[in-house]
């Protein structure tokens, strides 16, 4: 059962992939200033050909073309910097390594860093910027409508549907809770947060006695737990029916708009199945 739900879901993403090849880049209108998450104002001087990529920015990934991106060690000597247009960073991978930076500056290569995401606000401001910072506007905006356009398609099937209660957990036993990205999604797929509906902060443990108090309907994975712990947590006396191990990243998806479809089918599997057939 569950293998067949995930063939479904996945269908269902194909289904809702809005939009087409990306629109022609005019490439123009350099040099550029763009605004950091530092607040700091970036200068780059000509469209990037390549950009070297210091840390995790799935931001970048949702519409920078793959084979234009260098992934480059921050703790790494020798980088060749000639022919990079712009390195871009997550803001803590910057202040771990000022050395990186100060190469980059030294080479005249901008350097672009990158807040924490902790809401689809916070996604759709860094790729809107990132799109500027790297000419790739038409691409950027592309990807911000298709995450609006999965959303809206999501809240209308599950619109009028029981309220899910969601409750995510790592192998630690670990919870997301208020503030946390992932509490965003499930509420766009239909859901609510137990954890944070409880007042729990973004990350904190769960014990026995929580798990029962908070009576989930679903508990949600991350990708890191194997089978055996699984296994170990459908046994416990506290654990629903069903216990759903996540395909994606719960602190920041490459594609938020792709998770909460996938959200949406672990939550709401027959109105959004009945949407996708157009028998709403």
């Amino acid at each position: 059962m569950i293998k067949r739900r995930w063939r479904i879901g996945l269908a269902l993403l194909i289904l809702v992939s809005i939009g087409g090849p990306a629109r022609a880049q005019d490439g123009g209108d350099f040099p550029r200033e763009v605004i950091d998450a530092t607040g700091a104002t970036v200068i780059v001087p000509e469209r990037p050909a390549v950009v070297a990529v210091a840390g995790a920015v799935p931001e970048l990934a949702a519409f920078f073309p793959a084979e234009r991106v260098r992934t480059v060690d921050p703790a790494g000597e020798g980088i060749a910097w000639q022919d990079i247009g712009l390195l871009v960073m997550p803001d803590l991978i910057a202040a771990a390594y000022p050395a990186v930076i100060a190469a980059a500056r030294a080479a005249d290569v901008p350097v672009f860093q990158i807040g924490a995401i902790a809401s689809l606000a916070d996604w759709r401001g860094a790729v809107e910027r990132l799109g500027r910072a790297t000419g790739e506007d038409d691409r950027a905006r592309a990807a911000v409508e298709r995450l609006a356009a999965r959303l809206a398609w999501v809240g209308a099937a599950a619109a009028g549907e029981p309220v899910v209660r969601v409750l995510a957990l790592t192998p630690e036993g670990y919870t997301f809770g208020r503030g946390a990205f992932l509490t965003e999604l499930i509420t766009a797929a239909g859901g609510v947060n137990v954890a944070a509906e409880a007042g729990y902060d973004d990350f904190r443990q769960v014990d026995d006695a929580a798990l029962r108090d908070l009576r989930p309907d679903v508990i949600l994975l991350s990708p890191a737990w194997d089978a055996a712990q699984i296994a170990a947590l459908r046994a416990h006396p506290a654990a629903p029916d069903a216990v759903i191990r996540l395909p994606f990243s719960p602190t920041l998806p490459r594609d938020p708009g792709g998770a909460v479809v996938l959200l949406g089918w672990m939550l709401q599997p027959r109105a959004l199945g009945r949407a996708a057939m157009g028998r709403e």
